[in-house]
């Protein structure tokens, strides 16, 4: 017991302890800082690799902490920090491999531009450490170029949803082969993304909208920066905590958005196992032994930081799991790549599209649609994916596929080489609202799946309700104005067709000739008009109604009956608000710190949000329309941009910053961005 006692007392010490300071970074960085009256900050250097330097600094004044966890986690140390939830991410980044990616790759595929890129900005969060060292989060002094790079390598699989084939091979009570391929409500990313080329819009303009839906806060919320340099480099976007540039948005002469695809990247496998053979599978005629490997995930478990043990388990396809199922591995495209930062470089860097086509072949970025613009007209829609080549075997991809030949391997490496892409369509108009690619203009000018044969069983199928909402707004109008254009994105309303419209018909059926109750359920959504503008009287009841069938697909739960949904969204309502219909502004509020606005929106329309519930019985909106851009070239190739965010550029409630852009972001307004 004394021993225990003794390493748990030592385990608790060593939670508590610092690094010792950086050393001076190798050279000398002089970049030059400038905020707009919002706080947004343009960084300017004489090198790419000095600015990176500096926009480390600007970010890091305003969110250092969500970096360093950021950090934290591309050392897979989250957990001794924050406990068993950054645990779950430290379990990935070992499965992964991330670190002995890193090693192999770092020198060996990336470039000596992008390594002193990430140096320069790896350097930058460490002289605001040195200079704020309370602020200094233990275990994430000390930044390399390295831990760049490993943190790009951990995040970008979550986007296709890879955490969640892992969360279910992980439950060893659970039936992975029974799993079908994810839904864009599925892992809870959305966003839209719009181009009107000069042959479609009134005034011959050519307009790109970028409206991601992310979390508001944390490690993928978005932060607006502008990085310039001598070299001729030049970036105005969005960009994550722990990325050295901005991702998406515009250098000038071209610009665009990205939304969130599913591409099937992933295949599970069926391992032949017995009693008499523990410790082993069944490949091609003969008894393999599973590859083991012991790592210890690091949790803070009350002040103390626990070495936990866990082993893992290896196939020739890859990770192996016990389940329900029997012994499953997964094979997943793109292990052990680094160059998904350097892809977006190259492509911040394009002068023009062949150029940008040029970095998009790099195919280091798994996934994501990109709807591209640029000055001379030119507009694109690219479903971006390193969709394995899978071998012409007859099999099912969709379930669990045979484990015991290697004549369903595929490499990891090797991908379909035509995957969807649409450039100049004739309808002169694109979108992405992270459906099927099959709807991505007018319906006359949409691609076909017949004309991707190795591409189209492995890719999405189903619309959102943004999607078919983007159609039925644009592709009625023989020209598209600026107006029409920014109506669209910020519209409220679900389709007919839409699952939102589909439970108030199964509502509005039911029989309610003894239930007073339901009846006046049934009055107030048989009355709505599917909009969910903050004046509206209809709205509340109906996505309180939605939420839990919006949420239990999500979680891939069992849909829940709509009119028991129903009832208790009217039971919250009269609970709280005393009536049926509230104005949906009264309800959904856009809180921060002392902001406290009506809002708008609701889950899945183009004007997204998504909501926490409040102690009042308020729904605070904390998800969705976040960062939002509008690159805008005339004819004579002028660009006029205008971004907002719903909160403002830093994370200190007590900086100007903090909210100064709420009210206008509540009110559907712009802030004009010199170019």
């Amino acid at each position: 017991m004394r021993q225990l006692t003794t390493a748990l007392a030592l385990l608790a010490l060593a939670g508590c302890l610092r690094e010792p300071a950086p050393a001076p970074p190798a050279r000398a960085y002089h970049p030059t800082i400038t905020r707009d009256d919002y706080g947004v900050p343009t960084v300017h250097g004489h090198d790419d690799a000095e600015t990176a330097y500096g926009l480390a600094l600007a970010h890091a004044e305003d969110n250092f902490r969500t970096i360093q966890l950021v950090v934290l986690a591309a050392r897979g140390r989250l957990g001794a920090y924050l406990g068993e939830e950054g645990a779950k991410s430290d379990f990935l980044w070992n499965l992964l491999d991330v670190q002995g990616a890193v090693d192999r790759g770092y020198e060996r595929d990336l470039s000596p531009e992008i390594r002193a890129i990430f140096t320069g900005y790896a350097d930058g969060l460490n002289a605001y450490g040195r200079t704020h060292p309370g602020e200094v989060l233990p275990g994430a002094q000390n930044v390399t170029g390295r831990d760049v790079a490993a943190g790009s390598a951990l995040t970008l699989p979550l986007f296709w949803g890879f955490d969640g084939v892992l969360g279910r091979l992980a439950d060893e009570h659970g039936h992975p082969c029974a799993m079908q391929q994810a839904t864009a409500e599925t892992i809870d990313w959305g966003s839209n993304a719009f181009a009107v080329g000069p042959s479609r819009s009134s005034d011959h303009h050519t307009r790109v909208i970028l409206n991601s839906h992310q979390p508001w806060s944390g490690p993928v919320a978005w932060y607006e920066a502008r990085v310039e340099s001598d070299s001729g480099w030049r970036m105005h976007g969005g960009l994550f905590p722990g990325a050295p540039f901005p991702v998406v948005g515009t250098n000038g002469v071209i610009g665009w958005a990205a939304t969130v695809n599913l591409p099937d990247l992933a295949d599970l496998y069926r391992l032949r196992t017995d009693a008499q053979h523990r410790g082993q599978y069944f490949f091609d005629g003969q008894w393999r032994s599973f590859e083991r490997r012991l790592i210890w995930l690091h949790v803070k478990i009350g002040p103390a930081v626990v070495p936990i043990p866990k082993m893992l388990w290896f196939s020739v396809q890859g990770p192996a799991f016990q389940t329900a199922d029997g012994w499953v591995a997964v094979r997943y495209a793109g292990a052990g790549e680094l160059r998904a930062l350097e892809q977006f470089y190259r492509m911040g860097r394009a002068q023009n599209f062949e150029q940008w086509r040029a970095a998009m072949a790099m195919r280091a970025i798994p996934s994501f649609n990109f709807v591209y613009g640029d000055s001379t007209g030119r507009i694109a829609y690219l479903y971006n994916a390193i969709l394995p080549r899978r071998p012409g075997v007859q099999t099912d991809w969709a379930g669990c596929v045979p484990g015991d030949t290697s004549a369903t391997l595929w490499n990891p490496h090797e991908y379909v080489a035509n995957t969807p892409a649409l450039i100049d369509p004739p309808s002169g108009w694109l979108y992405s609202a992270n459906g099927a690619p099959w709807s991505a203009t007018d319906p006359s000018a949409d691609m076909r799946p017949a004309s991707y044969p190795d591409a189209a069983p492995f890719i999405e199928t189903y619309l959102t309700n943004r999607g078919l909402r983007a159609v039925e707004l644009l592709s009625p109008e023989r020209t598209i104005s600026e107006q029409q254009l920014e109506a669209a994105k910020f519209d409220v309303t679900y389709s007919a067709r839409s699952r939102m419209a589909e439970a108030i018909r199964t509502i509005v059926a039911a029989d309610a000739s003894h239930d007073n109750e339901l009846a006046r359920i049934q009055t107030q959504l048989r009355a709505w008009d599917r909009r969910s503008d903050s004046a509206n009287r209809g709205a509340a009841l109906a996505n309180l109604m939605f939420e839990p069938l919006y949420e239990a697909r999500r979680m891939r739960q069992p849909q829940p009956d709509p009119i028991v949904t129903a009832r208790a969204a009217a039971s919250y309502l009269m609970q709280h608000f005393h009536r049926l219909d509230p104005e949906w502004g009264e309800v959904l509020r856009l809180r921060h710190g002392n902001v406290d606005l009506p809002m708008d929106g609701a889950n899945d329309v183009l004007r997204g949000i998504r909501w926490a519930r409040e102690p009042d019985g308020r729904l605070n909106a904390n998800f969705g329309d976040g960062l939002m851009m509008v690159m805008d070239w005339a004819p004579d190739r002028t660009l006029t941009v205008r971004v907002v965010s719903q909160w403002g550029a830093s994370s200190h409630e007590t900086s100007p910053h903090y909210n100064d852009q709420s009210a206008l972001y509540a009110a559907h307004g712009w802030r004009i961005q010199p170019w």
